[in-house]
């Protein structure tokens, strides 16, 4: 039998740098992005959202390679092709998709392996936590909200044949793909933080963000079809609502028969205000 003996035991004060509460929040924020990337995990972690996010520039890519090959005038006629107000829509699904796998993996470690105390021992509190964690959902969806049309947009500045003119005529368009993508983005991440914060499990977490976007979107389309006066009741494809507040930010009626474009802003904050709701819910006091 071997026999080990403890010959000293020290403690020694931390001397290195201090960098306070906002660099701990930062720090958080950074690796919890990377970590919804696919950073030091398995090959497989990474595929799917670089995927989705090269998908998510397709239309835009496709626009621009076209422009790039034929004539000045054939090139201008294919810059209305893609409007930036359809940009949502078009890749609608992709960005749902996307916000399903990168922000359960934000909140529903932390609560499987227990590191939640570890957290709040350290100068993050409860709030900086939640805040931390929202921002590291903002970013990479930003990546696919606010890029892609913002690279178009680029393009056909490039590709105009009259750039300085095209700028002039299209300025309001850059605030607006700027506040699409931010509307979407906050709305995936209010909601998929929501539903992640209720489980550590995270195919729970998909499963229940799939299935509040979804069968609402499922229910509301059958019933407004099937009951007079009833296109209120679309307003319950939640599904689409961040595409509809995206949409309601350009000079575009909405078809008829549609909710109008201030009931989807209306449904849009609502969600995303009982969003933050739960989320404060779920983080007070000692119920973490």
């Amino acid at each position: 039998m071997i026999e080990g003996k403890v010959h000293d035991v020290r403690f020694h004060r931390y001397d290195g740098p201090r960098n306070g509460r906002l660099a701990a929040l930062w720090s958080m924020i950074r690796w919890s992005t990377l970590r919804a990337l696919g950073a030091k995990r398995g090959w497989k972690a990474k595929v799917i959202p670089i995927a989705l996010t090269l998908v998510a520039f397709f239309p835009a890519l496709i626009v621009l390679g076209l422009r790039a090959l034929f004539a000045s005038s054939i090139s201008d006629n294919l810059a209305t092709v893609l409007p930036y107000s359809d940009y949502a829509g078009i890749v609608g699904l992709v960005i749902l998709v996307f916000a399903v796998v990168v922000t359960p993996e934000l909140l529903c470690p932390d609560r499987r392996d227990g590191t939640l105390a570890l957290y709040f021992a350290t100068a993050i509190s409860r709030t900086d936590y939640v805040l931390g964690k929202v921002l590291a959902a903002l970013l990479p969806l930003l990546l696919v909200t606010v890029l892609p049309p913002a690279i178009l947009y680029a393009g056909n500045v490039l590709f105009a044949t009259h750039p300085l003119g095209y700028v002039q005529e299209h300025t309001h368009d850059i605030p607006r793909i700027a506040a699409a993508g931010i509307a979407m983005a906050l709305y995936f991440a209010f909601v998929g933080l929501a539903i992640s914060s209720l489980t550590g499990r995270r195919a729970f977490a998909v499963g229940g963000y799939l299935a509040f976007l979804i069968v609402p979107t499922i229910v509301g389309g059958i019933l407004s079809n099937n009951i007079e006066h009833g296109e209120n009741l679309r307003l319950m494809a939640f599904a689409a609502v961040p595409i509809h507040t995206a949409e309601a930010l350009y000079p575009v009626a909405p078809d008829s028969g549609d909710p109008s474009n201030t009931a989807w802003v209306l449904v849009w904050l609502g969600l995303i205000a009982v969003s933050a709701l739960v989320l404060v819910w779920r983080f007070r006091g000692d119920e973490a």
